[in-house]
């Protein structure tokens, strides 16, 4: 019967040409999901068939509906007034039904979509996580094997995304691809593998973490180095602070004893007479009371010129006996 509908659809005639659209006209899926296209028409067709790479798969006639469909193959009606409309399913999508999806209206033109059937495969970042001292390289490795067509790969270091140079090789009908990053361990992070094929609406992705000791080290040449000169800048400013001080405390030295001379100066002067007195004669400092018991003793006083004045000695007829007073 499938075949005396087929030939009963090729020799009518062709009425009032009708205006067929088929979406999407390119569609990519992953193995084992599903594939959908929609063909649609301005005028209601009386027969729709769809073929799959020319093989004829589900014919759909107005009065009885969907024929010959299978649990792979289906058709459902979305017609509205105005639109006649059919949902074509292809269900298990495998890799031999990539190529030509056909859908065929009585009295309209043919329309043909292409269908891609893809692969995806699985995402490892060899290694696993790092820790490295602040400052070294970091290299990770990231390889994504059984994909459908060639992948596309790029890394993530926190949030940010950066491209990625990969090497692939080919095992049976499936690529398997590699690629390398190499950052400096600045600060710890989060290391993301995405790898993606058309079919994918989000990259599949593996996550490691870089951990990132701080350099003790160099912390430590910088706490000496900041240690020293603080240092130096304090035994300079002490140096500096000294020598100010030795500076005023001896010009502060030198005045004092200069005051003092020119003190020490005015004093004599004011206690030197104007004439010079003579031993024994008209001396107004003789003293003509008794000492020791020796009524004819006497004392002169004899002014000196350099500040001093020194008692003049004592005679007697007796033994002789010397007195010093000092007049200041």
């Amino acid at each position: 019967m499938d075949v005396f509908r087929l030939g009963l659809f090729l020799l009518i005639t062709k009425g009032v040409s009708a205006e067929v659209q088929l979406q999407p006209l390119n569609a990519a899926v992953l193995r084992g999901s599903k594939a959908r296209f929609n063909c649609s028409t301005t005028l209601t067709p009386s027969v729709m068939t769809w073929t799959v790479n020319g093989l004829l798969v589900v014919t759909i006639i107005e009065a009885s509906g969907v024929l010959n469909s299978t649990d792979r193959f289906s058709a459902t009606n979305f017609t509205t007034p105005g639109n006649y409309k059919w949902e074509f399913i292809i269900s298990n999508v495998q890799r031999n039904d990539a190529g030509e999806v056909t859908c065929q209206v009585l009295g309209g033109a043919s329309q043909m979509a292409t269908l891609s059937v893809q692969e995806r495969g699985s995402v490892e970042i060899v290694g696993g996580n790092q820790t490295k001292t602040e400052g070294a390289q970091a290299e990770f490795q990231c390889r994504a094997v059984g994909w459908f067509p060639e992948p596309s790969m790029s890394w993530s270091v926190n949030g940010v995304e950066t491209s990625c140079n990969r090497s692939s090789v080919t095992q049976g009908s499936l690529f398997n691809s590699s690629c390398t990053l190499t950052v400096t361990a600045i600060k710890t992070s989060s290391v993301q593998c995405l790898v993606t094929v058309p079919a994918l609406n989000t990259p599949e992705s593996n996550t490691v973490f870089l951990t990132v000791n701080k350099n003790t080290k160099r912390d430590q040449t910088v706490l000496i180095a900041v240690t020293v000169a603080f240092s130096a800048a304090a035994l300079l400013f002490l140096i500096i602070y000294g020598i100010v001080f030795f500076c005023l405390r001896r010009r502060k030295k030198k005045s004092s004893y200069q005051e003092e001379i020119r003190r020490a100066r005015v004093q004599s002067q004011n206690r030197t007479p104007d004439t010079q007195n003579v031993r024994g004669r008209d001396n107004q400092g003789y003293d003509t009371d008794e000492h020791d018991g020796h009524p004819n003793g006497g004392v002169w006083f004899t002014n000196v010129s350099n500040d001093h004045q020194i008692l003049d000695d004592i005679f007697e007829d007796g033994p002789r006996k010397h007195r010093h007073m000092t007049i200041v």
